[in-house]
């Protein structure tokens, strides 16, 4: 149904989500993107018309990081609705979608690039960026739905019961969430297959171990500029370990110590006992294997969370993260042997696996309890936060600031005027004694 977005180029995507703003736009535009062909799937359509409050239970769906056009899902049922989100945290629909938005002088956006503002600038920064884009996002939306009106802008949006989230307190800073956010960061993790005979020799024969480097599935390697790729092939070669490199097509002049394949087994590899660091883009999925793992990590973030997600990691030291396109043959090497060869990232990542495993039931479980209990619950009314009844200007407490502001200068006029009546009074006096004296 949808467009794929794989292998892409990887200059190209750096200057589409080249800053914050524009990232937020092209984010906007695939969301709607996806409400368009989703209200023209018939069988969908049928579903929500004729068969949603007889069949099922529960709606449950990825509302979208700007645009809240999917929640017209919901819109028309009195079914319990449950979110799912595939990025750590949603910060440009947290308003409409359970009511409480983060504090920008502790939380960092999603598209920030530092895991939490410890600077006066960058809580200037990430505050001014938050109330920037919230408010050209919304007005971008709402001049959408003026001029270009589609069908499921006419729905009103029904906050969820349940809100999934693909989070964790080692990959996310702890930070306030309403009572129906359930954490279940890396669910997708399952127990590790057999790798394919060739990829495990190359593994077990490198005395020194494995170093893997992958930019997943959505960023071709092949696509660097060839100055970058030159800088990491005239690297690796230096390098006592092997190494496992996700590339697209027949690499050319390749370092006698390196395997390339279009797709290797990342999960399973992650967890042999001979890899040393994972050399990453920062997509979430493949930080979260890391991190069960128990694997140092070398972050490249390329656009939207990944510049957050690793660095939450380097917060938890166990991940260096350096700019991509100004890498270089010696700065890689550097912090590759440093991250290889230093004990406290090793360490560090063995702490960040066990508290990352340290649950008191497994994310499959978690998912299964809370679904089944908005479902008895009805809905789950009581999880909802109260935020959702206000106002935009009562959640943010213009109203009583406004209040304190009028009573604040009413207070202050009051004085005035006191002062004013009791130098008139001085005046007067003052001036009776003088031509009293006088005459």
């Amino acid at each position: 149904m949808f467009q794929m977005k794989l292998a892409l180029d990887i200059v190209e995507t750096k200057q589409r989500y080249k800053d914050q703003f524009t990232a937020a736009s092209s984010i906007l535009k695939f969301g709607r993107y996806i409400c368009d062909v989703l209200t023209k799937n018939i069988q969908l359509n049928d579903i929500l018309a004729n068969k949603l409050e007889t069949d099922f239970d529960a709606i449950i769906f990825e509302p979208g990081r700007m645009s809240s056009c999917l929640a017209y899902l919901g819109a028309n049922s009195t079914l319990p609705v449950i979110h799912t989100s595939p990025v750590p945290i949603n910060t440009y629909t947290e308003r409409i979608t359970y009511g409480d938005v983060h504090n920008p002088a502790t939380v960092s956006t999603l598209l920030f690039k530092s895991a939490i503002p410890k600077t006066f600038v960058q809580r200037l920064t990430n505050t001014l960026a938050f109330l920037y884009i919230s408010t050209k996002t919304r007005f971008q939306e709402f001049l959408l739905q003026v001029i270009e009106s589609k069908p499921y802008d006419l729905s009103i949006v029904t906050p969820p019961s349940l809100v999934f989230m693909n989070s964790h307190f080692i990959s996310d800073k702890a930070r306030p969430t309403p009572s129906n956010v359930v954490n279940v960061g890396g669910i997708h993790l399952k127990p590790p297959k057999k790798i394919p005979q060739d990829i495990l020799d190359f593994i077990e024969n490198s005395p020194s171990g494995v170093i893997l480097f992958t930019f997943g599935s959505t960023i071709a390697v092949s696509s660097l500029p060839k100055n970058i790729i030159t800088a990491f092939k005239e690297a690796i070669a230096q390098l006592p370990q092997r190494v496992l490199l996700k590339y697209e097509g027949e690499m050319k002049d390749k370092p006698i110590n390196v395997m390339t394949r279009k797709w290797f087994p990342q999960r399973d590899i992650l967890l042999h006992k001979n890899v040393k660091l994972f050399v990453s883009h920062g997509g979430i999925s493949g930080l979260y294997e890391a991190v069960d793992a128990g694997v140092p990590v070398l972050g490249f973030p390329i656009f939207i969370d990944q510049y957050r997600n690793i660095d939450n990691l380097v917060e938890s030291g166990m991940a260096i993260s350096m700019e991509i396109f100004s890498v270089t043959r010696d700065t890689f090497l550097k912090n590759v042997l440093d991250l290889v060869n230093n004990d406290k990232y090793k360490h560090n990542a063995k702490v960040a696996s066990e508290i990352f495993k340290d649950r008191p039931m497994s994310q499959e479980k978690s998912v299964v309890y809370w679904t089944e209990y908005v479902i008895r619950h009805k809905g789950a009314q009581h999880l909802k936060s109260q935020a959702l009844n206000l106002t935009w200007y009562q959640y943010f407490l213009l109203d009583v600031i406004a209040l304190i502001v009028l009573f604040i200068f009413i207070a202050v006029l009051l004085v005035l005027k006191c002062l004013k009546f009791i130098r008139t009074i001085y005046t007067k006096m003052y001036s009776s004694h003088t031509k009293l004296k006088s005459n």
